[in-house]
């Protein structure tokens, strides 16, 4: 079998967006890497590009102990998603049923975390092993049918799948290398849409500590997309918001709300992702993105922050609007806006053509390539 990664070109364009720059392959094709496209993706990277599996093998959030067998019956690439009530129920019970664990050291030895846990008091824990997942859906089953009177579906919730014997399972078949931290992603109502994976630790996965939990491939299985989370719907209740400043996963929104409650704060899973959400949430608002600071060192980065630029000023003509968009900045020091606001450091407020003169040559060379015939 052939290893190793290749870059696409004319001749192999890239088998999810069409391109012929940028992405990437493995050398026998059966892994596309899109920097454009992240719809329906198996997983996301570090830096936000669509991860997308042609083997139809493992694509488990950290490497299993052994290795996955090949599934004799294919699936369709991803069932229908749930209504959002019933994916809310379902992962409500499931955190409730595996909480996360007060005073733990998973809490990283963050300063915040510890001074404010009960932020986190929503998130839950995914059991590394296979047999204990196996029993949380059994303990999820019977409380249901205690509390409902009735047998609860798991068709069209992001996780979760059918075994060979007809039995619901949730995550991988296999052993993980260790617990999950299940963190939801709220929509504008509150209401759970869909859980991310942060691996408790060192990552061990090539493709970063967060992933989406997803049973795309599997057996009444479907992907959980990359929608945005919607801090503010916790934190901004009963407000009319006039600033939306966007960040990097829940963990960094939950900080920015408590340190900058006057923001409707939302989140991405990755750059790359979301944008179009992120523009709608802001419409006739202030917009204020919090990238990390290698926004401005990291072509990925830059690239991806540009192409959210774009459709934010193409929308802002569109409308005849003229609403601020700002760009966060502060010490280099501290890699995210979480980590800056808790040491206190100050933030500053960039237009577009000052994050555009502070980049990188490579950086910049990315960014105006998104920008062109764009006027900010």
């Amino acid at each position: 079998m052939l290893t190793g990664y290749q870059r696409v070109s004319r001749r192999i364009p890239c088998r999810i967006c069409g391109k012929p720059d940028w992405c990437s392959t493995t050398k026998d094709h059966n892994i596309a890497f899109c920097a454009r496209s992240v719809t329906n993706a198996d997983r996301l990277s570090s830096k936000g590009w669509g991860i997308f599996y042609y083997d139809r093998r493992s694509a488990t959030p950290v490497q299993a102990r052994r290795t996955q067998p090949k599934e004799k019956t294919k699936y369709p690439k991803s069932n229908s998603v749930a209504p959002i009530e019933i994916r809310h129920r379902i992962y409500r019970a499931l955190i409730r049923l595996s909480p996360f664990p007060e005073y733990s050291e998973l809490i990283y030895g963050n300063e915040w975390l510890f001074r404010q846990e009960q932020e986190f008091r929503r998130c839950g824990i995914l059991p590394k092993l296979a047999t204990e997942r196996h029993r949380l859906v059994r303990s999820f089953i019977k409380s249901h049918l205690k509390e409902e009177g009735t047998i609860s579906t798991f068709k069209g919730v992001p996780g979760f799948w059918q075994g060979s014997n007809g039995r619901p399972r949730l995550g991988s078949d296999l052993d993980y290398d260790g617990d999950l931290l299940l963190i939801p992603f709220l929509d504008s109502t509150g209401l759970i849409q869909a859980c991310q994976l942060k691996v408790i630790g060192k990552a061990k996965s090539t493709s970063g500590k967060y992933q989406w939990l997803s049973s795309i491939g599997k057996r009444e299985g479907c992907s959980s997309g990359t929608p945005l989370h919607h801090e503010g719907s916790v934190g901004f209740r009963g407000k009319t918001p006039t600033t939306v400043l966007v960040t990097e996963g829940v963990l960094k929104a939950a900080a920015a709300q408590h340190f900058l409650p006057d923001r409707y704060v939302v989140a991405n899973g990755g750059v790359a992702t979301s944008h179009q959400e992120i523009v709608k949430a802001a419409r006739q608002k202030i917009l204020e993105i919090a990238f990390d600071a290698d926004c401005f060192t990291n072509p990925h980065v830059a690239r991806a922050m540009a192409t959210l630029l774009a459709l934010r000023i193409r929308e802002q003509q569109f409308l005849f609007c003229d609403k601020p968009t700002k760009i966060l900045a502060w010490d280099t020091r501290f890699k995210g806006i979480d980590d800056a606001l808790i040491a206190g450091a100050s933030l500053k407020y960039l237009e577009v053509s000052d994050w555009l003169g502070l980049l990188t040559p490579e950086c910049f060379e990315e960014a105006s390539h998104q920008l062109v015939g764009i006027s900010p």
